[in-house]
């Protein structure tokens, strides 16, 4: 699922129920699952922090300018606020200074390389939600939390539609709610 959300390709398929009914998912109908996932997003939003935020998105390793194409998390985050009842807005705040190796491919998760490889190129204010595609250590996360949380912009919370896990779990889809530590090391 965290493929095609990406843009590649499955092998295989997954089932889902939607209501009463299981939907079965591969490559011919994915695009369908696709599009569920940020009026989801959207509503768990809503349901962990109900006023007005600035929605950042994580910026992909490749993402060097805001207008950077296949800015992915950006897509999803603004297709997050269109599902939000206009409260909120999306502010493409961090980029990279230059392109990292992908994590999937071997790159760095340290956030303290990230707090140092992100740039700042949009002030905030008012609270701020973290928006990426998949947690897998949280260094993403933990690093945008450390370069923007500030007493006028505070991050409330962060979402990612999927979560790297070792441990195989009973339902794998689902809202699933974790708790990151942000202390300095």
């Amino acid at each position: 699922m965290v493929k095609a959300l990406k843009g590649d390709s499955i092998k295989g398929y997954f089932d889902f129920k939607i209501g009463e009914k299981v939907r079965r998912f591969d490559q011919s109908n994915v695009s369908e699952f696709v599009e569920r996932i940020p009026r989801a997003l959207a509503r768990m939003i809503a349901r962990h922090y109900p006023g007005e935020a600035s929605l950042v998105p994580i910026p992909n390793s490749h993402v060097i300018a805001s207008t950077t194409p296949g800015f992915k998390t950006l897509e999803l985050a603004e297709k997050i606020a269109a599902n939000g009842n206009a409260k909120l807005k999306v502010v493409p705040a961090l980029v990279f200074g230059e392109v990292q190796q992908k994590s999937r491919e071997g790159g760095p998760r340290d956030p303290k390389h990230f707090e140092s490889a992100y740039r700042i190129v949009r002030m905030l204010s008012g609270p701020v939600i973290l928006v990426d595609d998949v947690c897998t250590s949280g260094g993403h996360l933990v690093a945008a939390y450390w370069r923007l949380n500030k007493q006028a912009s505070p991050v409330v919370l962060a979402c990612t539609f999927g979560k790297t896990t070792k441990a195989q779990l009973k339902n794998p889809i689902g809202m699933r709610e974790d708790q990151i530590d942000v202390t300095r090391r």
